[in-house]
């Protein structure tokens, strides 16, 4: 290649004496080789036009390419170019009721997020963000309600339950009432009222057996508690909280009897806590 290059830039140059020779001295050069000079720079110039068209096109090409990776990058905008599509509700330092349009009620834990589909007549979707909701599924059998956590599903026709986004891999479902399908990498699991199971890196723990209330506990302004376990009891409130309370080293087997009194701060609930069991709960 280097041969021909250097080949090339000798002939032009011979080509340009030539043609200068021919200019200052046109008698002395026939016409079919003034011609064939001639022919040669047309050639030169036509060349040079198509590289500056490719170098064109190529720029024009590659800018294009530039805006179609930022397009299709940009957040918020799914498939179709639909910046819109999911429509996020959230609740602050209280729990929040949402009513949805074919009749399904979503409460928010305090410091949660849901996102619901935009056109949700036609495809009932939503996707639970942050902290933990109980819905309450209006029944549709053509259409399923379906929740996405993390990279897990739950889908319903009609029923009662609470998810909790444990972090950014996990969750805990709960069942109130009627049936729920959870779907995850270990595959799909039947769920019934009384019912709740805790995933592990994605995938399915033991089906354990519970209290039905205990899926929507925290909807009551006041809630008696009958001889509830002190670890179900934390866990049930750093869920609601989103909070992790310190507690040193206690008997977490030990029930206790209190009513929980939602109108009130988490500090006036755990102070009546303390004082029933003696402990240091903060």
């Amino acid at each position: 290649m280097p041969r021909k290059s250097r080949h090339n830039k000798k002939n032009i140059s011979n080509q340009d004496e030539q043609w200068q020779q021919a200019w200052q001295s046109p008698d002395q050069m026939g016409m079919q080789k003034k011609q064939i000079l001639l022919n040669s720079i047309n050639d030169r110039i036509d060349n040079r036009r198509r590289q500056k068209k490719q170098l064109f096109f190529i720029g024009m090409s590659a800018a294009a390419a530039i805006v179609m990776a930022i397009f299709f990058k940009m957040p918020g905008i799914d498939a179709t170019g639909n910046a819109n599509a999911w429509q996020e509700l959230a609740s602050a330092d209280s729990a929040k009721k949402i009513q949805l349009e074919d009749g399904s009620v979503v409460w928010l834990a305090p410091y949660s997020t849901v996102k619901v589909y935009a056109d949700f007549t036609k495809k009932r979707s939503t996707i639970l963000a942050k902290g933990s909701a109980f819905f309450s599924v209006a029944k549709d059998a053509e259409h399923p309600f379906t929740i996405g956590v993390n990279q897990q599903m739950v889908t319903v026709v009609g029923t009662a339950f609470t998810i909790n986004k444990l972090d950014s891999v996990d969750l805990q479902l709960t069942v109130k009432e009627g049936k729920v399908a959870l779907n995850n990498p270990s595959g799909n699991l039947l769920l019934t009222a009384g019912q709740q199971v805790i995933t592990s890196q994605a995938k399915t723990g033991v089906v354990e057996i519970t209290e039905p209330g205990a899926a929507d506990w925290w909807l009551q302004q006041q809630m008696r508690l009958q001889n509830i376990r002190l670890e179900e009891l934390i866990n049930r409130i750093e869920k609601y909280y989103q909070v992790k309370l310190m507690y040193g080293t206690i008997d977490k087997n030990k029930k206790v009897t209190l009513t929980w009194d939602l109108t009130i701060s988490l500090q006036d609930n755990l102070t009546v806590l303390n004082t029933l069991t003696g402990l240091n709960i903060h």
